[in-house]
């Protein structure tokens, strides 16, 4: 966790002011982010970031896609989705993303213009080593944070009188949280 704060909104200007911080605090570079579709967030990288890379959070994509998918279908739609993003290298998963497209452009265009949409930021972490991927595809580990500070928050909704009142229990909850480091290789 490299910085957090409150805001009203997700909005371009939010998201610049926290990269901003960031910067402040002495980041120079960032090599992956990893996200969900949030225009505004991805504006705001380029902005501030424009050398690093970005991963589109393959769960939250898999969640658009399926969302054009009728409920009944929707088991073996996420498994041939999901295939893709579990191949040993990129060049087979581009064909299992065109098998897949074949497969169901016909019975449901929409999720296949879903996908399409921010395709290659789905697909950077093939661009890093192998042992990273299972922890770059999605943004699991912010969804577990936030998840941890909604389910303590909800108990103590009443004691956010104040922003510092939300910050200090956020900090609260994100120093008890064991985060896994990831064994950097060159």
């Amino acid at each position: 966790m490299i910085a957090f704060t409150t805001g009203e909104h997700e909005n371009e200007a939010a998201w610049c002011d926290l990269l901003d911080s960031i910067k402040e605090n002495g980041v120079k570079q960032v090599d992956l982010w990893i996200t969900d579709g949030g225009q505004a967030m991805i504006n705001a990288l380029k902005l501030k970031f424009p050398d690093s890379k970005r991963q589109r959070c393959m769960k939250h994509k898999m969640d658009n896609v399926l969302s054009h998918v009728p409920e009944k279908q929707r088991v073996e739609v996420e498994s041939d989705f999901k295939a893709i993003f579990y191949q040993p290298d990129r060049v087979k998963a581009d064909q299992e993303a065109l098998i897949f497209q074949q497969k169901y452009s016909n019975l449901y265009p929409e999720a296949i213009n879903c996908m399409n949409r921010d395709w290659e930021a789905c697909l950077t972490f093939y661009q890093f080593p192998q042992a990273h991927w299972t922890k770059i595809r999605t943004s699991n580990v912010i969804e577990r944070t936030f998840l941890a500070v909604k389910k303590r928050s909800k108990k103590m909704a009443a004691a956010f009188r104040n922003e510092g009142s939300c910050l200090l229990m956020f900090f609260a909850v994100i120093r008890d949280i064991k985060f896994r480091k990831v064994k950097m290789t060159t």
